[in-house]
């Protein structure tokens, strides 16, 4: 629902808020007093291109507001202005937005009937949703919507995965030569530093062997070694330990030492052996030194680095298998989805099939009601072919959805013996608004809770038929809110609040204005209406008569 609708400085509207409510509200005024402004104004907000020189002479910018309240109870503000040079900037909330998101948004919000603004009824593809809500596929609409951003989602991921699968399929190769390269060659961790240490050790294996031969018989082989010593110290200190006890202990920790002495001079001659050594052993290791090397600086610079190049490339060859069978498992998955999806676009296209005569036989019955006697109207279904099509009938494949597999055109004809057409090209403004609220009142309540403005719909009518009209709105509107511009009384005096536009000079400068009538006010508007312009006292009683209802 409008709540507050504020415009400045938009042509002869200098300054106007206006305040609304739920109901029917009518807007009459002079021809010439600036309603076409007003209904531009609030087409401008809902999106639409203004008026070329719509800014106010000497004013910088035009600006129209409004806020909406949902039925939710949530509030929307939606602002849009424009510069006198024509530079236009949209606000949601109060925070900018492209002129798309703000018309999206007015969109569920507002629904302008006019030739002078747009409407939902020129454009075909909202023809849809009138059908839809009609038919009560609300949910099912929901439901195809999910569809789609799924199946969009999932064929993302697939995209993603296929660029992912063929940079393995690329590099596979690559991976698995490399690969093979370093398990060819089998390497340890620190085998290149044992080996190195090793080298070193056999390639001066000779001096090892004289110089630990020479130790051992310093420690154990000659008269004087170091054994034969130890051993008189200890004949010493047990002869001592007889006169001094103490010394006993101290001798056990020689025998202790020259224990050791045996065990380190026995373990130094057998590393220090040069029994069994073999060149060909010395050449092999340093060809696996060499190995190592390449290796080495090949990957990284150093055996380890080798060795976690390996593991990389194994976790790159099995992630890419893994990713062919993820692919296989999402593409399965967008299958089962598509399936879904068409199956239910199939049971929808059935439902519209049937329930499409029935809206269109409701609407020629209230143009009837409406003053348009030869009124037809008809919905026309259309498919796309394509072969990529995920909606496939009788052997032939068709665009899909989240509208499901076709779309919906109204088709009009006002007079007999005239072939109905796309309503958008044959329609009058009048004729528009007159098959907007035919589609509305077919529709069922809380269907659509966008606020409703009718501009033209009383074109060609008067009298019991100008009633009529006033009636019917007067019942749409219960429950939600209705905007109708006219000029006829017999309309206005059914609404439940009274806006009447007017056109003043200040100063030599024309300005739109736009009051509300209460009480003589409005009576004598709908009066002047009547009488053609001049309040007389039998038109007040017409009036009168009319707010009464009688």
């Amino acid at each position: 629902m409008l709540t507050r609708l504020t415009i400045t400085d938009f042509a002869l509207l200098r300054k106007a808020e206006v305040y609304f409510s739920p109901g029917l509200t009518a807007i009459t005024g002079e021809t010439g007093a600036g309603k076409s402004l007003l209904v531009g104004a609030v087409g401008f907000l809902g999106g639409q291109k203004a008026p070329f020189g719509v800014v106010r002479d000497g004013a910088r910018k035009a600006v129209v507001e409004g806020e909406f309240t949902r039925s939710d109870g949530s509030v929307v503000i939606l602002r849009r202005e424009i510069t006198a040079d024509g530079r236009s900037r949209s606000f949601l909330d109060d925070e900018p937005a492209s002129a798309r998101d703000l018309a999206d948004a007015a969109a569920q919000l507002l629904d302008i009937t006019s030739q002078r603004a747009f409407s939902r009824l020129l454009d075909p593809e909202r023809h849809l949703d009138f059908l839809d809500a009609y038919a009560g596929l609300s949910a099912e609409r929901i439901a195809m919507a999910q569809f789609e951003s799924e199946y969009l989602s999932l064929e993302r991921a697939i995209h993603k995965l296929q660029k992912t699968i063929e940079e393995y399929h690329r590099r596979r190769d690559y991976l698995n030569l490399q690969l093979r390269e370093i398990e060819s060659v089998a390497p340890d961790p620190g085998e290149d530093e044992r080996l190195t240490l090793e080298l070193r050790r056999l390639e001066h294996i000779e001096e090892i062997h004289q110089d630990g031969a020479r130790i051992s018989i310093l420690l154990t082989d000659e008269n004087d070694a170091v054994e034969n010593k130890l051993t008189e110290v200890g004949r010493l200190m047990d002869r001592l330990s007889v006169y001094d006890t103490e010394l006993k202990e101290l001798g056990t920790e020689v025998e202790s030492a020259r224990s050791a002495l045996r065990e380190i001079s026995r373990r130094v001659s057998n590393r220090c052996r040069a029994d069994g050594f073999d060149e060909r052993i010395l050449e092999e290791m340093r060809e696996r030194q060499h190995l190592l090397a390449g290796l080495a600086k090949r990957f990284g610079g150093s055996l380890t680095a080798a060795l976690e190049q390996a593991d990389a490339f194994r976790r790159e060859l099995s992630e890419g298998s893994n990713t062919e069978t993820e692919l296989d498992l999402v593409g399965e998955k967008r299958r089962l989805r598509v399936a879904e999806w068409a199956a239910k676009a199939g049971a929808v296209s059935s439902i519209r099939t049937i329930q499409a005569p029935h809206l269109a036989a409701s609407v020629e019955e209230s143009l009837r009601e409406l003053g348009v006697p030869q009124a037809k109207f008809e919905i026309r279904f259309t498919r796309t072919p394509d072969p990529e099509g995920l909606f496939s009938v009788d052997g032939a494949n068709y665009r899909l959805t989240g509208r499901g597999a076709e779309e919906a055109e109204f088709l009009f004809s006002a007079n007999a013996g005239i072939e109905p057409r796309p309503v958008s090209t044959v329609a009058s403004g009048g004729e528009l608004s007159r098959v907007m609220l035919a589609l509305k009142e077919a529709l069922p309540p809380g269907s659509d809770e966008a606020t409703i403005l009718f501009d033209e719909i009383d074109t060609g009518v008067s009298g019991r038929v100008a009633r009529l009209v006033g009636q019917k709105l007067r019942d749409l509107a219960k429950g939600r809110q209705l905007f109708v511009i006219t000029h006829l009384p017999q309309i206005a005096s059914l609404a439940d609040r009274h806006l009447k536009v007017l056109k003043r000079d200040r100063e030599s400068v024309s300005e739109t204005e736009v009051i509300e009538l209460e009480g003589s006010d409005r009576i004598d508007e709908l009066a002047g209406m009547l009488s053609g312009g001049t309040v007389t006292d039998a038109a007040r009683e017409q009036a009168l008569l009319l707010l009464r209802g009688d």
